[in-house]
């Protein structure tokens, strides 16, 4: 295997795993004892890499598909937009070549040759995850031409994304992008009542993933009522179509422009969300984040949006002393307009306000139904009526927290 012509696949040329198997099948580049160490050091490599598997195969296959598919390379990120021209094209035959030959390297006979008659875990299957996205990756290179490989790996990268954007769906941002390894569940069929809110929500989202133009969205009103909840569902409807979400802590709002130019790129569509936002009039910060939402000389990329949501309306705390002041800013007028045009810079303003006793209810015997409680209608009211009467709000939130008590007082 010459893996040193390899034009894109950097990750696979440089990987030490393959180094080591590279050393191991060349008997000329080193001693038998050399080469047996080498051979249970690559073992012991690949169990921990490899814990479980993405595709029908062998620990090998399942190692060699995860590094095709995490590759970020021209070919790949060309793929993922479907932009590949016919130059890089015919150059990705050749690299799909080298991949397929170490992909079908034949470790029984490696293993006939080094080892002792243990096991060699490059020929065993590791335990099976039930999403296993990577099989069409070994498809691919187990085609019959290499044509046909590289054709079904450009159809991957455009479908399932690459690198980190194709392992991961939701993402935190902390100087760079972090994905979420245990992404919230949470569905629309999860959230009752709102179904007014949801749908303006979700309409928005689908025609973004669409391709088409869509508005960035602030989210305000009474806590608990579900709004951060909505936003996250939006990720479980359309992740499979090319949403992806970043969440960015207020701490790190003078980023964003960075955060933007990183993904402006890339084939998919992303939600910048940023969860109970807010500033007090004397944080500056205000200023920047308005500048990024339509205001400032750089141009939001078409492939991004910006979900905030927030218990206030204008986002900029304001108070009293700010309308009525009688010294230090002349114009007040103004200064009142700058802090509530943060909020005005959203095209699209939803609105949540505290259930009524009625959807209350509705939202209690609805989530009391799904988690399995037996108890009787008018008991299970009568209880949440005596727990709404000791909160400081009614809210959805509120109703989860009283079913999660209910249940765990009973047997």
């Amino acid at each position: 295997m010459n893996l040193n012509r390899l034009l894109f696949f950097d990750n696979i040329r440089n990987d030490e795993i393959v180094k080591l198997a590279q050393k191991i099948t060349d008997s000329a580049a080193c001693s038998p004892q050399e080469r047996s160490d080498m051979y249970y050091e690559l073992q012991r490599r690949l169990l921990a890499a490899v814990p479980a598997g993405d595709v029908d195969g062998t620990y090998w296959e399942n190692y060699i598909c995860r590094l095709v598919e995490e590759s970020e390379n021209t070919f790949s990120l060309a793929a993922e937009k479907a932009a590949v021209d016919d130059t890089v094209r015919k150059l990705s035959v050749g690299d799909v070549a080298d991949i397929m030959e170490l992909f079908a390297l034949d470790w029984e006979a490696v293993s006939a040759e080094i080892g002792d008659g243990r096991p060699c875990v490059c020929n065993m299957k590791p335990p099976v995850e039930e999403d296993r996205r990577g099989r069409t990756v070994r498809d691919a290179l187990l085609s019959q031409d290499t044509e046909t490989a590289a054709s079904k790996l450009e159809k991957y990268y455009a479908e399932n994304f690459c690198g980190i954007l194709g392992k991961y769906r939701a993402f935190v941002w902390d100087g760079t992008l972090a994905g979420v390894r245990n992404q919230d569940p949470i569905t629309f069929d999860d959230l009752i009542g709102y179904e007014h809110q949801q749908q303006q929500l979700i309409r928005n989202t689908e025609v973004f993933v669409e391709g088409r133009r869509a508005n960035n969205v602030l989210l305000y009103g009474d806590k608990g009522t579900g709004k951060s909840s909505s936003v996250k569902a939006l990720l479980n409807m359309f992740g499979d179509k090319g949403l992806r979400m970043i969440n960015v802590a207020k701490d790190r709002i003078f980023e964003i422009n960075t955060i933007m130019e990183s993904v402006a790129d890339r084939g998919c569509k992303f939600i910048i969300f940023i969860d109970d936002l807010s500033f007090e009039n004397t944080e500056i910060e205000y200023k920047h984040f308005k500048s990024v939402l339509e205001g400032g000389v750089e141009v939001q990329p078409s492939n991004v949006l910006v979900y905030v949501t927030s218990n206030r309306r204008n986002l900029v705390k304001e108070t009293w002393k700010d309308r009525n002041s009688t010294e230090g800013e002349v114009h007040v007028s103004d200064g009142i307009h700058e802090r509530q045009s943060l909020a005005d810079r959203f095209g699209l303003t939803i609105t949540f306000t505290a259930p009524d006793k009625l959807l209350y209810a509705e939202i209690v015997k609805s989530i009391a139904n799904r988690e399995g409680l037996e108890i009787e209608e008018s008991k299970l009211m009568e209880e949440a009526n005596k727990w709404d009467m000791r909160q400081t709000s009614r809210s959805g939130r509120s109703a989860k927290q009283f079913v999660t008590h209910i249940a765990g007082q009973q047997k």
